[in-house]
């Protein structure tokens, strides 16, 4: 019985109607599919990475170079931004009884993250301002390296303190604008405060250096906020208010009361020249789990 479907000739060949239906559907959706795929980036895509931040001199690009080199290596002043490409190996590091360093052997069939080193100098921060990206597939983690040998002479504190003001202010004015645009807010971002060079003599400790940070980013608060007052800044003036850290109501800065802002600090000590580095590699790798 012949088909009661209508055919075409396509090149001295007959088609039929489903067949050319079939062909067509296939050829506009499958590159719709692969876009989606491509542009589906999980953590270890490009467009995901950690961010490391900091004042100049803190070992930013020490600590790049020697995940990505597993070696220390002389380095200079930064005054451009850098992304590499690293196996999460680089985070499991073995260390021998001889206190040689090793990764593990199948590093090659692992995962991979980048990472994203820029510089401190105050004209140069905003590579990292801009860099801060909260929304789905961007940025997995801030590290704020800083110098811990330096804090005790106020020009350094004060220039940390402020370079940390501004990065904690940008992820909360983004954070706010995520959660009014959803229907529920999105997770803090993780940021480490890595404190370098803890094997110098003026090394203050983790714990001061967490207290004082937090008391002088409430110093830098109470200021701001008195600046906006006596520039006749309202209440009701929300753009004023967006340079506010954190409760606008209180002039107190804690890591506790941040994380309702959209940021989860963690403060941990560490050494690059001393290759103690463990836990700053324990909390990127529960970041890449996350």
């Amino acid at each position: 019985m012949a088909s009661l479907l209508p055919q075409w000739e396509i090149l001295g060949l007959p088609v039929s109607l489903p067949i050319l239906f079939i062909t067509l559907f296939a050829v506009i959706l499958i590159p719709v599919v692969l876009s989606q795929l491509l542009s589906s980036k999980s953590k270890d895509g490009p467009s995901s990475f950690f961010l490391l931040a900091g004042p100049r001199d803190s070992g930013k690009t020490s600590f790049l170079l020697y995940l990505q080199e597993q070696t220390l290596i002389p380095t200079q002043t930064s005054t451009t931004s850098a992304t590499v490409k690293l196996p999460t190996g680089v985070l499991e590091q073995i260390k021998s009884e001889d206190g040689e360093t090793s990764i593990p052997e199948d590093i090659g069939s692992r995962h991979s993250f980048h990472l994203k080193d820029t510089p401190g100098h105050p004209k140069l921060r905003s590579q990292a301002l801009t860099s801060i990206n909260l929304g789905p597939k961007a940025c997995i983690g801030i590290i704020f390296m800083l110098d811990s040998a330096v804090l005790s002479s106020q020009p350094r504190l004060t220039d940390t303190v402020e370079y940390l003001y501004e990065l904690l202010l940008v992820i909360q004015k983004q954070y706010n604008s995520l959660s009014e645009s959803s229907a529920s807010s999105p997770d803090p971002i993780p940021l480490l405060i890595a404190c370098n060079k803890n094997d110098l003599f003026t090394a203050l400790p983790s714990a001061k250096i967490s207290i004082l940070l937090q008391t002088e980013l409430g110093r830098m608060k109470e200021t701001k906020r008195k600046g906006l007052l006596n520039a006749g800044a309202g209440e009701e003036d929300d753009e004023d208010l967006d340079r506010v850290l954190g409760d606008e109501n209180s002039d107190h800065v804690t890591w506790e009361g941040l994380r309702e802002f959209g940021v989860e600090i963690s403060v941990q000590s560490g050494s690059i020249k001393s290759t103690h580095a463990e836990s700053w590699k324990s909390w990127m790798s529960s970041c890449l789990d996350a």
